[in-house]
């Protein structure tokens, strides 16, 4: 009898471990040509011409929770014919069509539209390019790597009640996730805050002006960071605002990707455009509104009166502050003189009786 029991727990064990094993999702669920069979040992890689070490290991259990989890590797990596491949001398091309069907889709998954969008923006590869400019502009992995894929917080988003509309018709568990998705692209143009757009925008390229001046760009497009910076908007967003305009804010439309120069007619900084662009965050926008320079550097043979303003407003201001310590420190150095002693007690700082005598 003992033994019975013993067994049936046993088989009891077994079966509920088979079923967590089948059930359980995978993190490998996209590597259906076993790619990871190589790519999982920590070790692999190769020193490349330059001495460097590169590594081409993958974390199944990182990858498998990041953004293109569902992505099969070949996908991506397309140039990719036989196993195992020969040493890889192509970049991967974001614009490849995915073998994945969004939902509400009739067609795969691609980028090629961003990609189109990008191609035609000021940081699109144009070819009179110089191979130099062309290796310094940012291509699609400079800004976007491959995040860990975070839910929306069903509490950030009112979606009950009109998603119950699309529940008469549709499942639950594909739609939910594709309204919550759409609605919080709704929310903001981008995922990340502006915090991290102004650091982007900066790290690497804008903020370096070797690499600005080696491309002959304009003298305000040198000062762009500085004065963005000394801006109210920059100073808002440097305080941890997240409400003030960032640089995706001014220079691209909801597509993201479409920041041109200001002098092209459809950039959103061309003085055309300028109004609708500023409607953005302020209702109340007329042609002089649009006409204030938000990357102003206020210069003595530019701008003489502002620079007279800007410096006589400076002056007041620390003039009225270090005046303010210097009739503190004459207060108490007088005070200590006629004998009363400083002291943090008993509700004030003085305390004695002064030796002047009175008038």
């Amino acid at each position: 009898m003992e033994l019975t029991r013993i067994l049936t727990r046993t088989s009891l064990f077994l079966a509920i471990l088979l079923i967590c094993a089948f059930v359980a999702p995978r993190a490998d669920a996209a590597d259906k040509e076993n790619c990871l069979m190589c790519h999982k040992y920590r070790q692999i890689g190769r020193i490349d011409e330059t001495g460097r070490k590169k590594s081409y290991y993958v974390n199944e259990n990182i990858y498998g929770n990041t953004t293109h989890r569902n992505v099969p590797c070949r996908d991506c990596h397309s140039y990719i014919d036989k196993l195992p491949h020969d040493p890889v001398t192509e970049e991967v091309n974001c614009a490849n069509e995915c073998h994945i069907k969004p939902p509400f889709a009739k067609e795969n998954f691609s980028h090629k539209k961003i990609i189109d969008v990008y191609n035609k923006s000021v940081h699109g590869l144009k070819e009179d390019d110089p191979e130099e400019l062309k290796s310094a502009k940012p291509y699609c992995k400079y800004c976007h790597l491959n995040p860990i894929y975070t839910r929306v917080q069903e509490d950030r988003i009112s979606f009950e009640e009109t998603l119950s509309r699309c529940l008469n018709c549709h499942e639950r568990k594909g739609v939910t996730q594709a309204y919550k998705h759409i609605t919080h692209r709704l929310r903001s143009k981008t995922s990340r805050s502006p915090q991290q757009i102004v650091q982007l925008c900066s790290k690497n390229c804008h903020a370096d002006l070797v690499l600005m001046k080696r491309f002959n760009v304009s003298h305000e497009s040198l000062e762009a960071v500085a004065t963005y910076n000394e801006s109210i908007h920059g100073k808002a967003i440097g305080l941890g605002s997240t409400e003030a305009a960032d640089c995706v804010s001014c220079h691209a439309t909801s597509a993201i990707h479409d920041i041109y120069k200001k002098d092209e007619t459809h950039s959103t900084v061309h003085k055309e455009n300028l109004i609708n662009t500023c409607r953005q965050c302020h209702e109340d926008v007329n042609e002089r509104f649009a006409q204030i320079d938000v990357h102003s550097a206020i210069e003595p043979h530019e701008k003489p009166l502002l620079y007279s303003i800007n410096f006589g407003l400076t002056f007041a201001f620390y003039g009225s502050v270090l005046g303010l310590l210097a009739l503190a420190l004459i207060e108490t150095i007088g005070r200590k003189k006629d004998g009363i002693e400083w002291q943090i007690k008993q509700g004030t700082s003085w305390r004695g009786v002064s030796k002047r005598k009175p008038r």
